[in-house]
Formats: structure tokens, sequence, C-alpha cells
């Protein structure tokens, strides 16, 4: 090596250390198996389901809109689409390049809960 130039410090991103990926990140649907797919729909059925069971303190739309807000924070780009007294209805598109991918969750008052994937060619519901 010339004089006066110093050894570059390798900067592979395999050297840093990976944040867990949460099991309902959209990564987390987007490349999962159609098993899988289906496991997070219901496991985020019943954890929405548990939720909606308790509502000591709250409301079901407060629960509705914390669990909305939780996955945004995720990264599911959920929007409002529909909100009445006895309804909530959140979406999430994602055009990808493999296909069109959309998310939905329904609540329903007071602890009625659906949560489909849906892509091109299949949809995966899961409701409490």
């Amino acid at each position: 090596m010339p004089p006066g130039r110093a050894k570059r410090k390798s900067t592979k991103r395999s050297d840093e250390p990976q944040q867990p990926r949460h099991r309902f990140a959209p990564s987390a649907f987007l490349s999962g198996s159609p098993t899988e797919v289906q496991q997070l729909c219901d496991e985020l059925a019943d954890v929405a389901a548990t939720r909606f069971g308790d509502l000591s303190g709250t409301s079901w739309e407060r629960v509705g809109q914390s669990l909305a807000a939780q996955l945004r924070a995720l990264g599911h780009d959920l929007i409002g689409v529909d909100e009445s007294n006895e309804l909530q209805e959140w979406q999430a598109t994602w055009h990808h390049p493999r296909g069109t991918f959309k998310f939905v969750l329904e609540f329903r008052a007071p602890c009625t809960v659906e949560v489909t994937w849906k892509t091109d060619t299949a949809t995966f519901t899961a409701r409490r």
C-alpha cells in the first residue's frame, strides 16, 4: 500500500447486527409461505380478539385504533376506510414486483375481528 494511505475498514452489512423482524411486520407477510401467512393472520386475529375481550377502562374504538397504530409502527401503511359506531376497517395495499398485496383489518363491535391478507392468487383470512 502506498505510504500515507490508510487501510479501509470493511463496512459490510453482514457485520452489522440485524434487528429481529417483528412477527407481524409487512416483510413477514410478504416473504411468508402460504402456511406461514395463514398462521400470521390467525395469530393477529387472536391478539386482537384478546384485546377486544377485555375493554376495562377503554372502548372498542380505542382498542381498534391502538392496534392499527401499532401495526403502522411496524411498517403497515394502514388507512381507515370505514368507521362507524359498530365497525372499523383498516387497509394497506402494496404494489410489489411479485404482485399486489392487500392487508385488511375489520373490527366489529363489541369484539368481532377479521384479518385478511390477499395476493393476486390467494386470500388468507382469520375470523374471531
